[in-house]
């Protein structure tokens, strides 16, 4: 029998206004009423955090050990501080790639393997044939060590397609893992826990710098030198991030928006921590803070298409985003007026900024991707106004441009200091296959883990249920096979990661890859944390933006009061 094109379950609705009833910002003026930390604070803050940093440079440098200097390498990267010595690990790593040392225990093959990959030197998942017994097996002897499975277990999550020996590795590690789990000491225990509810290739890096320096301060030897400088340097940072989300919401607040359209999300610190998990460093912050906006006024322009506009209404206003015409502005009702402005405004702010670098020509890619993001949008209102269930391929055809993966990944280039040329935005706007595995994992992730929320209004059918009704299975079944196709496309990433042209930067490819990270954080469970921000992502935000790692050194700082 062959399978019907697409479903039509009930007849179009009348034309109604919806409301999800979203929960008003956290955060409203938190970030503006806050006061910053004292001049003399950030000046006797960054001067230990300068003479420490050249003690870190100087231990890196000197340490010839092979395994002492991967570990110390892993450490650095962990605890967020390896942007200060970008130069010096690449140099040590280039070295190991060259030498092709062979090592014989898994702990030190597997650290290196993930070391190596993650800097994009392709090393071959042979390297771990040694440890595989006449059947083809992971050895018994292997089963008790707890550091060397972990450090398979991550390094496995590194893997590309077709390394049958990668998803061999990760299936055992997993299992040896679990099993082991009650007998580890605290320190151990806390490892493995964090790396097997999110691995750590895939942890937003502000994130993990948080979480690995409560865990390193509680290893019996550690090294005092590196934990300050994580402590001082993390504290630094939150404080210049903590001035950026005070400017964010100073734009925000001039801009008056949400009161404007009380039925949309007011996300702003949510969606500036967003744009934090992809790139967090200092020189990054007229990137993130540009980003920051792009992610606050597509969220309103999501609710619109999704909530509240009538075909009628997404069909004027798709049209004049496609025409991005100012002139064309009165043809919209009024509600929609106000975003549309709010949008060409912050576009023509963007390319005045940067003129003077000539560096205006990144906004026209964003224009683009912004329409194509409109026209997305719009046709899964049809769908969802019309009762509509495509097939999951045609599905994807659209819900992947209206993830709106590809337009963060350009909106997070555009404020960027460095000379990125045109051709690289035609890369990144030309759908490489880099782009269209991290909108999957966005998107199908999305739909798994909020399936269940956004079917309580009319809503564009997921990818759950075009599955389930192609396929005539349960959600369970098409979550479970969805989700296989999902870390597929991890490993696809993991692969353009690695072979994408070698020209481009790396930390350019690994933006990309950290959009595809920040889903963990941003769905974690079966939870939309962007959406419902008042528990999991208040926390994180809490932890990153408002209370700094306590230091018992000469330099300290004061927690500020809670939120």
């Amino acid at each position: 029998m062959e399978t019907p094109q697409s479903f039509l379950l009930s007849p179009p609705p009348k034309e109604t206004r919806q409301s999800a009833n979203f929960h008003p910002s956290v955060w409203a003026d938190f970030f503006i009423s806050k006061p910053p930390l004292p001049d003399i604070n950030m000046a006797s803050l960054k001067s230990k955090n300068d003479e420490l940093k050249v003690e870190v440079g100087k231990m890196l440098i000197d340490n010839t050990h092979p395994l002492h200097s991967l570990e110390l390498i892993d450490r650095i990267q962990c605890l967020g501080v390896a942007y200060h010595f970008e130069k010096e690990i690449e140099e040590k790593l280039l070295k190991f790639y060259e030498t092709s040392a062979s090592y014989d225990d898994l702990y030190t093959v597997a650290l290196n393997f993930r070391l190596l990959r993650q800097q994009r030197y392709h090393i071959s998942c042979d390297v771990f044939s040694k440890f595989l017994d006449e059947k083809g097996e992971f050895m018994s002897c292997l089963n008790d060590d707890v550091k060397a499975l972990l450090s398979l277990y991550e390094a496995a999550h590194l893997s590309m397609p077709d390394e049958k020996i990668l998803d061999k590795a990760l299936d055992f590690s997993k299992i040896q893992l679990k099993t082991l789990a009650s007998n580890m000491d605290p320190y151990l225990s806390k490892m493995v826990s964090s790396s097997l509810e999110i691995p750590l290739v895939r942890r937003g890096d502000r994130l993990k710098a948080k979480l690995y320096i409560s865990i390193f301060e509680k290893e019996s030897i550690c090294n005092e030198t590196l934990l300050n400088f994580a402590k001082l340097d993390f504290n630094f940072l939150q404080a210049s991030h903590q001035e950026e989300a005070r400017s964010l919401s100073i734009w925000w607040k001039d801009l008056n928006l949400t009161k404007s359209l009380p039925f949309t999300r007011d996300r702003l610190i949510e969606g500036y921590i967003w744009a934090l998990i992809v790139s967090f460093e200092p020189h990054f912050s007229r990137a993130r803070l540009m980003m920051a906006k792009v992610i606050s006024l597509i969220t309103i322009l999501d609710d619109i298409y999704d909530v509240y506009g009538t075909i009628e209404e997404l069909q004027l206003l798709t049209d004049v985003i496609e025409s991005w015409q100012f002139e064309n502005v009165g043809k919209l009702p009024q509600y929609m007026q106000h975003e549309f402005i709010a949008l060409y405004k912050n576009f023509k702010e963007f390319e005045n900024k940067l003129e003077q670098e000539q560096y205006s020509f990144r906004v026209h890619y964003l224009k683009e991707e912004k329409k194509k993001v409109a026209k997305a949008y719009f046709q899964e209102a049809k769908w969802a106004n019309d009762g509509y269930f495509p097939k999951l391929k045609d599905y994807l055809g659209v819900s992947l441009i209206s993830s709106g993966y590809s337009y963060l990944a350009c909106a997070s280039y555009i404020g960027m200091q460095d000379e990125i040329s045109k051709e690289f935005f035609d890369w990144v706007t030309g759908m490489p296959l880099i782009i269209k595995s991290a909108e999957f994992i966005a998107r199908v992730v999305n739909d798994i883990r909020t399936n269940e929320f956004e079917q309580k209004r009319k809503h564009v059918p997921s990818a759950v249920q075009c599955y389930v009704m192609e396929h005539g299975c349960s959600k369970e079944e098409a979550s479970k096979k969805l989700m296989e196709m999902v870390e597929e496309e991890w490993k696809i990433l993991n692969r353009e990661f690695m072979f994408s042209k070698k020209k481009i930067p790396i930390h350019l490819l690994r933006t990309i890859v950290n959009l595809a990270n920040a889903i963990e954080f941003i769905y974690k469970d079966t939870q939309d944390n962007f959406t419902e921000s008042t528990k999991t992502m208040k926390d994180n935000i809490i932890d990153l933006l408002v209370e700094p790692v306590q230091i018992h050194m000469d330099v300290r700082l004061t927690s500020p009061s809670s939120v």
